[in-house]
């Protein structure tokens, strides 16, 4: 149970940082929204190796790293449509730069905000569910 528990906070924690690394992806009603969006989200990436699982499906990096994207993406979409705490807009990637490499500013629209945001969290959470699964302690 303590196990599950710390899946969904740090799934939570993780739809936090993804929300703060997209400009048009807006958590409103503050703390009480990201709780109920990374919550939600948080529950859905529990459900990631159960189905593996299920569908019988090998349960190594790439199984989870596919599933988690589509989960991932499938939720963005969800909260977009039914959810009031969570906006999807128009935005920027926040551009990253340093003196050793640099990522322009990219412009998304909604659609693109959704997707991105989904994948990126998608490749984060199956990234942390395969560390925690590989990491010798149970």
């Amino acid at each position: 149970m303590k196990k599950k528990v710390l899946t969904i906070i740090i799934n939570l924690l993780l739809f936090w940082v993804v929300s703060d690394m997209f400009s048009g992806i807006e958590i409103n009603e503050g703390v009480l929204g990201f709780v109920i969006c990374g919550g939600i989200f948080g529950l859905v990436m529990l459900a990631v190796e159960p189905l593996i699982k299920f569908f019988t499906l090998p349960v190594k990096f790439i199984t989870l790293f596919f599933v988690s994207i589509m989960l991932s993406i499938m939720i963005f979409f969800i909260l977009n449509i039914g959810i009031p705490f969570i906006d999807f807009k128009d935005g920027e990637l926040v551009g990253l730069s340093n003196r050793y490499f640099t990522v322009p500013t990219v412009n998304l629209n909604m659609i693109g905000n959704v997707l991105v945001g989904g994948l990126t969290a998608g490749i984060l959470s199956s990234a942390l569910m395969w560390l925690e699964k590989n990491s010798g302690r149970d």
